[in-house]
């Protein structure tokens, strides 16, 4: 989950990314990516949502995309032929391409021990329950709608 409004876009979170999982820094690659743009809101942060139907695993032409009991989408980078089948359909743009090992790939959550939240100066990043997601989102939603704490 990302606090959007502590969000400074310095990119710590990406660069670390990208070391860990390439061992080089490689921003453009990484798991998670700080997008800047012009206008009032030129920041998005791109990562996975492991969403609860992913339509990345129904688009992957070979069956190497898919969810865990645990909730997770998972990859297996062998048998990917890097297609980018799982890119197009992605609503996020999560997956993206890795050019040294020629596969596709997204956050895998550090087998659940994410660095980018460990890194993250400002504290924007968390990893959390789904339930506990939810939760902050529908009072954020009440406090922006009705004021104070609902």
């Amino acid at each position: 989950m990302i606090e959007r409004s502590k969000c400074g876009g310095c990119g710590v979170c990406q660069a670390l990314c990208s070391l860990k999982r390439a061992g080089e820094v490689r921003p453009g690659e990484s798991a998670i990516r700080v997008e800047r743009y012009a206008g009032a809101d030129g920041l998005n942060v791109v990562y996975c949502q492991h969403c609860a139907d992913p339509v990345c695993v129904t688009a992957c032409l070979k069956g190497v995309v898919d969810r865990g009991a645990d909730g997770a989408v998972t990859r297996r980078e062998e048998g990917c032929f890097a297609c980018g089948a799982c890119e197009v359909m992605c609503p996020f743009g999560a997956p993206v391409y890795d050019s040294v090992r020629d596969v596709y790939v997204t956050c895998d959550l550090c087998g659940g021990d994410p660095l980018c939240v460990k890194v993250c100066p400002t504290g924007a990043l968390a990893y959390l329950e789904e339930a506990e997601i939810s939760r902050r989102f529908r009072e954020g939603h009440a406090r922006e709608r009705f004021g104070g704490n609902r």
